[in-house]
Formats: C-alpha cells, sequence, structure tokens
C-alpha cells in the first residue's frame, strides 16, 4: 500500500509546496504534479506482477503465443486485428512480456497525459477522482482497452480541433484494439454540442426516462452488443446504482456552480461527456459491460469538475471551495478503504514483479 500512498501524496505535495524555486507559477506546479503522477503511475503498472490485474496474465499469455507465430498466423488468431498486430511488433524487439507490460503501460500514459497536462486546473482533486473511478483500476488490468481509451484522447484533441479526417482514423485504430471504442464515435458531435442549462428542461426528462425504462432500451441495443454477452454479473458486482448516483451529483453540481456564460466550448463539452456517462450509467444494472462502454468518458470525469470549480459564480463560490476540499478528502479515504475491497481487479494489494509470491 506505500506506493499508492506514494502515488497520491507526492503530486499534493508538489502541487502545494514550493520546492526549489522561490517563484513559480500555479500553473507550473499544477504541471509538476500531474508530471510526477502519471510518471508515478507508468512506473507502477510497467513494474507490476503478472498476478496484478484481472488479466494480466492473460495478456501475457496472448503475447507470447503471438510472439511465436507467425505474421499471417497472427490473423488467425481470436483477438482484435490491431491489438494482435501490436504484439507482434513488439515482439519483433523483446520477447519478454514484463518489457511487453513496460512499452504497453508508456504508450498509454504517453497518450493520456498531455490532455491532463494542458487542462489539469487543479491536480489534486484531479489524481483523487481518477483513482477512485473505475478506470485507474483498469490501467493494471485491461491492456487491450487502455490501449484505446489512450487513442480515444487522441480523438479528443482531434475533435476540439475540428480534425475529422484524423478524428475518424483514430477511432478506427482504437476499434481495432477493443471494439468497445465505436463509443468514441459519438464525441465529436458531443463536444460541439452546446448543452447549457436552458436544455435541462430536455436533458432531465431524457436521462430519468432512460433510467425508468432501461431494461427496454437495452434489450434493443443488446442486439449490437452480442459480442460481449460473456461479460456477464449483476449489480451488486459492479457497483451500478453508487456510481449512478455519483455521477448525478456531478451533474448537478456542473449545471448548478459555474457562472454558465464564462464556460468555453471544451468546458462544456466535457460536461457533455459526463451527461453522456450518466445515461449509459443507466443500464449498468443490467449488465457489466456497460462499464467498458463508458470508461472512454468516464476518465474525463476528473477533467471537468475542478474546472467547474475554478470557473465557480459568486453565488456559489463559498459552497464550490468547500466541496472542493471535501471532495479531495472525501475520495482520498475512499480509495484506501475501496483498496481493501473485493472488487478491485485484484491490483491490491500492489507487488512488483521481482517478488515471489506464494
Amino acid at each position: 500500500m506505500v506506493v499508492f500512498v506514494i502515488l497520491l501524496l507526492v503530486p499534493i505535495v508538489l502541487q502545494h509546496v514550493v520546492i526549489g524555486e522561490r517563484r513559480i507559477t500555479i500553473e507550473k506546479k499544477n504541471q509538476r504534479a500531474i508530471l510526477a503522477f502519471f510518471l508515478i503511475l507508468a512506473v507502477l503498472v510497467a513494474l507490476r506482477h503478472e498476478r496484478i490485474g484481472n488479466d494480466t496474465s492473460n495478456y501475457i499469455y496472448i503475447f507470447e503465443r503471438i510472439s511465436n507465430m507467425g505474421w499471417l498466423e497472427t490473423g488467425k488468431f481470436s483477438i482484435e486485428p490491431g491489438f494482435a498486430l501490436y504484439n507482434k511488433i513488439v515482439s519483433i524487439f523483446t520477447k519478454e512480456p514484463q518489457v511487453f507490460l513496460a512499452v504497453t503501460a508508456i504508450a498509454t500514459v504517453a497518450m493520456i497525459y498531455p490532455t491532463y497536462k494542458r487542462l489539469g486546473v487543479d491536480p489534486s482533486l484531479t489524481i483523487m477522482l481518477f483513482c477512485t473511478l473505475s478506470t485507474f483500476v483498469m490501467a493494471f488490468s485491461g491492456i487491450r482497452q487502455m490501449l484505446a481509451i489512450g487513442m480515444g484522447f487522441l480523438a479528443y484533441e482531434c475533435t476540439r480541433r475540428r480534425k475529422i479526417v484524423p478524428y475518424v482514423i483514430c477511432i478506427l485504430l482504437a476499434v481495432a484494439f477493443h471494439t468497445s471504442a465505436f463509443m468514441l464515435a459519438f464525441m465529436y458531435p458531443l463536444y460541439h454540442a452546446r448543452i447549457t442549462k436552458k436544455w435541462l428542461l430536455v436533458v432531465v426528462p431524457v436521462v430519468i426516462a432512460v433510467f425508468v425504462f432501461n431494461e427496454q432500451l437495452f434489450g434493443i441495443l443488446s442486439v449490437f452488443l452480442e459480442r460481449y454477452t460473456d461479460y456477464g454479473g449483476g449489480v451488486e458486482r459492479t457497483g451500478a446504482y453508487t456510481m449512478i448516483i455519483l455521477f448525478s451529483l456531478f451533474a448537478v453540481f456542473s449545471f448548478l456552480i459555474p457562472e454558465e456564460a464564462s464556460l468555453d466550448q471544451e468546458t462544456i463539452g466535457l460536461r457533455n461527456f459526463l451527461l453522456l456517462s450518466l445515461v449509459v450509467q443507466m443500464f449498468a444494472p443490467l449488465h457489466t459491460l456497460v462499464m467498458r462502454m463508458n470508461y472512454y468518458y468516464i476518465i474525463f470525469i476528473p477533467l471537468l469538475l475542478p474546472k467547474m470549480i475554478e470557473k465557480r459564480s459568486d453565488r456559489w463560490n463559498q459552497v464550490a471551495i468547500v466541496a472542493r476540499h471535501v471532495m479531495v478528502v472525501f475520495f482520498l479515504i475512499y480509495f484506501f478503504i475501496n483498496a481493501r475491497g473485493e472488487d478491485n481487479l485484484h491490483v491490491f494489494p500492489y507487488h512488483f514483479f521481482w517478488e515471489e509470491l506464494g
């Protein structure tokens, strides 16, 4: 557990304590904190034992199998072609599974970090949210999907710059690694939609209707999602309702706290992602595959809430400041309490690859 204490506390110290230079801008402190977090995270993911993460040992098996195959044979392997090709390319340079894990960790973080660096206005809150939302434990387990999520960040940067062709290419690449990345197809139109408080008269009834009729709607959607039927599971195991409540509170906070006129398109776009995450989460009580579909947008929530606090209106100024401190403390405590639970993809307790486990 010590490694996770370091992961969380070092960035907080770098954000709030002056080290070295006496005159250093807040922006520089934030960038240092975000950089430290992702560097430590990359090291932990790269050096993890194969027992850390439910799927890690399986991915090692896939890598070793593909390493010994011919190029044409990899096309027959029952896995997405992009990921099979990725395994084969890495195997040209190394046959060591641990190096494969390290390369993948670095590649994933390299795609996510630039956006977090650019938008991280409050690293402490951002990091606490990142580590308590489901994508954090996925970083240690779901190699294939984390690479697709990383490509989602490349698609995001193309989206905000209105580069439609590179955006489509990024989606196709992501889908080639994990089919659930088709969810990224909603990113471009959703980001550029100006959903403001005036839209709440439409948004709120739609969200409620989705929750009430989620079973019927999911029955229709499941026709297109048959390949994921092996990911079955129930509400108790997914914590679905807890996440629905949490995302609902985040949505209310995001519309209530900021001065609407001060929001730029990017902030509104990120809030739109939260609304989609909330709607998608309404189906989570029916099947665990929904969380896999939702990861592509959940990972943007840690960037949104600090920006909403930064854009707070005078009316809600004190509430926003208090809420910020409460959230940092609450999610810090929750992280370590949740680490003792069973539903953490076997990420806790952490072990390095050189440790001998009984």
